[in-house]
């Protein structure tokens, strides 16, 4: 199979490492085009499709619900469009790692531990 031709959902699922579904929902939530669909109905992804798909599953794995995605993406489509929500969700995942080693550091004088 050449890398130009389109590829069904099976096989782009497989290829992103995601399940049938979540591309469906990818799609039904606008976040990758609508497949177009073989003669007898089968959805077909292009390359450009499974880049877009591949960039939403980062954003994900990276702690970004669907909504900020789409939102990010509505904005504009291509990789920079996510650059400003991912700097300021790494702030807060710093911010939060931060509050939690204060905790722990309060929790480990609270038990009598030595603090590091």
């Amino acid at each position: 199979m050449s890398r130009h031709e389109p590829i069904d959902i099976g096989e782009a699922a497989r290829r992103l490492g995601i399940s049938a579904a979540a591309l469906r929902l990818y799609e039904k939530r606008g976040l990758i085009p609508k497949a177009r669909r073989t003669a007898s109905g089968y959805r077909q992804y292009s390359q450009e499709d499974l880049k877009r798909a591949r960039l939403v599953r980062r954003a994900r794995r990276a702690g970004l619900s669907l909504a900020q995605i789409a939102q990010a993406m509505q904005r504009d489509a291509t990789r920079t469009c996510l650059q400003r929500l991912l700097r300021n969700h790494l702030a807060r995942l710093e911010g939060e790692a931060k509050r939690i080693e204060r905790l722990q550091r309060h929790l480990r004088r609270w038990m009598g531990e030595d603090v590091d």
